[in-house]
């Protein structure tokens, strides 16, 4: 097996989106704050036990339910169920007053028993109670928190602030992406920026010739970075588009049932912390990862020293 990467993904406030347009909270009247809490939905679940530092659990969804209403945000799979898979998985960990962003990457294998097992990703589309046990199983990172954000409301927040500004390295192409953009500065919609992101089977434009990103996932890592940190500036200078972004992505944020929309700006210490890549050993086919000694050992040093039960 060969050594997934791991370490810092450069300084980029990845969790900014969310928090960027969630945080007003503490900015708007209490009555306002109370309008988009009930726009956004719960989800019922049993959180894990276990003393450490206070967690939340950040996906993204790739809500494909869209695609029924014309809204096709780019399903590289080919699938045409009405689910969700958690295409990104963030962990924000506090210890004393100190944050931790980690990146979880989706494919992350787990077994439950009689030679079953399945790819932590995919656990929501079942039964997001499943992902939020296999968190705690598998990683020994037990939840307080969960937050889902659908892939569409990060489309519409980008939308709302009328754009962002990236920089491209290379030409790039992924037709499963819908991406096609030149190397350079540019200034994007929701829908190019999310193709920007998610694109995984990409090839790219080097020395006159297309070859497949040589960056993989690390390129993915960082061009997420990339965006979340456009966002957050995008957000900072357009503090007038605030409420009506939030009023339009807050039917598309689900929360557990003990966590209100406003508590996410508590979050706002963790949009100065590095993000760091958890530590996995990828199998040789490429088509899972797994935990590893390096895994204990990262989430050992960020706080979650003892056995995570359910």
């Amino acid at each position: 097996m060969t050594a997934a990467p791991g370490g810092p993904i450069r300084r980029h406030r990845v969790l900014s989106c969310l928090i960027g347009v969630l945080v007003l909270a503490v900015l708007v009247p209490v009555i306002v704050l109370g309008v988009l809490d009930h726009r956004s939905g719960d989800v019922a679940l049993r959180m894990p036990t276990g003393d450490g530092p206070s967690t939340w659990l950040i996906l993204g969804l790739d809500d494909r339910t869209q695609q029924a209403e014309g809204n096709d945000i780019g399903d590289q799979d080919g699938h045409r169920d009405a689910a969700a898979n958690a295409d990104v998985i963030l962990v924000a960990t506090r210890t004393e007053d100190q944050w931790h962003l980690t990146s979880v990457r989706r494919d992350v294998h787990y077994s439950i028993g009689m030679g079953l097992s399945g790819r932590l990703g995919l656990a929501w589309r079942d039964d997001p109670q499943t992902l939020v046990d296999q968190t705690c199983l598998t990683l020994n990172i037990p939840a307080d928190h969960v937050v889902a954000v659908t892939l569409r409301a990060f489309v519409d927040l980008v939308d709302a602030l009328g754009g962002i500004d990236i920089t491209v390295q290379h030409d790039m192409r992924d037709e499963r992406a819908a991406l096609d953009i030149t190397a350079g500065p540019h200034h994007v919609d929701g829908r190019t920026a999310l193709a920007y992101v998610r694109s995984r089977q990409g090839r790219v434009l080097i020395d006159g010739a297309w070859v497949d990103d040589p960056e993989g996932q690390d390129g993915r890592a960082r061009r997420a970075g990339e965006v979340f940190g456009a966002v957050v500036a995008r957000l900072r200078s357009r503090p007038g588009d605030w409420f009506g972004a939030a009023w339009r992505t807050a039917p598309d944020i689900r929360l557990d049932t003990r966590t209100h929309l406003w508590e996410l700006a508590l979050l706002a210490g963790a949009s100065d912390a590095d993000v760091q890549e958890l530590p996995l050993t990828q199998s040789p086919d490429g088509f899972y990862s797994e935990v590893d000694e390096r895994t204990r050992a990262y989430t050992e040093g960020i706080g979650y020293t003892r056995t995570c039960r359910l």
